[in-house]
């Protein structure tokens, strides 16, 4: 009787062990799957408030053209666009700025959360800075003058010229290139290009919605040497550097620092000043990691807007 007394109460406990490991697993897996489904929550939180952040980061871009072009008529690498942002933390100051409103309390709250630093870094950069291939092949009909300088740049890069009718194929054909990456994509996809001359090419062309000059001020020594049909890649370099010292107030400026060649260049080929401008940028809230770049037109008259953004 005893020894089945004492059975059951090891059964008993046994059972009891059973049903609070049991209880403890349930209770383990709902608080594992409670704290996963929160973790998204403030993921997409994070997400969400550097896209807003990012936005308003392409905003500050456009105000800083926009005055830009109301104190020159000239762009050049001495801007203050032209200076790279480093990354900088905000939240601190969004909060400051809030905090000391008079508004009413609930205003004085920042829209990160209060454990999610939030950081901006980022440049901006002169897209006509680059060989623009948008217009080199319209139909069947090529514009020699922008043929010839893409031709010249394959030479500057050791690059077989005859590149220059594919790429000016590709650029004509349906559908249409809108960007430099997709242009690389496509080219190296074909065969036309192989990874390596792609990726020697890539940073001295660009994919315009409408065919620009070339800004002078801004351009590397090799786009120069391209522009130019009888600049030598050395003497594209040291009209780079003078630039440092004195930019170009008109196209004719740079006649006079080409010793030993001719300085001429079909008309409309290149200018002094830019419409288009590119923005990389990248935001960090939080566990939250995003990149952004943007395209920017700025007319004539200064005014902005935004052609194209995409997050990387």
């Amino acid at each position: 009787m005893r020894a089945t007394s004492r059975r059951q109460r090891g059964v008993a406990i046994i059972t009891a062990l059973v049903v609070v490991a049991a209880a403890t697993v349930a209770v383990s897996a709902m608080l594992w799957r409670e704290s996963i489904a929160v973790r998204k929550v403030e993921n997409q939180a994070a997400l969400g408030e550097a896209r807003w952040l990012a936005r308003s980061s392409i905003e500050w871009a456009r105000l800083v053209l926009l005055q830009d072009a109301r104190t020159s008529t000239v762009d050049h690498l001495g801007e203050i666009w032209a200076l790279p942002l480093a990354e900088t933390r905000v939240t601190e100051d969004l909060g400051t700025q809030q905090a000391s409103s008079t508004i009413n309390a609930e205003t004085s709250q920042t829209p990160f959360a209060d454990n999610d630093a939030a950081f901006v870094s980022g440049r901006m950069q002169d897209a006509q800075a680059r060989l623009n291939l948008t217009g080199i092949m319209t139909g069947e009909q090529v514009d020699e003058q922008r043929a010839e300088m893409l031709e010249r740049l394959l030479t500057v890069l050791n690059l077989d010229k005859d590149l220059a009718k594919p790429i000016a194929e590709r650029m004509a054909a349906s559908p249409k290139v809108t960007s430099t990456d997709m242009l690389m994509r496509e080219l190296t996809g074909a065969g036309t290009l192989e990874a390596a001359a792609a990726g020697r090419i890539a940073p001295f062309i660009v994919v315009l919605p409408v065919p620009t000059p070339v800004n002078i001020n801004t351009a590397p020594p090799e786009v120069l040497a391209a522009c130019f049909p009888d600049l030598p890649l050395d003497a594209a370099r040291a009209l780079a550097r003078s630039r440092t010292q004195a930019w170009f107030n008109q196209v004719g400026d740079a006649a006079a620092r080409l010793p030993g060649t001719s300085g001429k260049t079909p008309a409309g080929n290149v200018s002094i000043s830019s419409n288009y401008f590119e923005v990389d940028g990248r935001v960090r809230v939080g566990r939250a990691d995003l990149q952004i770049a943007a395209l920017i037109e700025r007319d004539a008259g200064g005014t902005t807007r935004v052609r194209s953004m995409v997050e990387r």
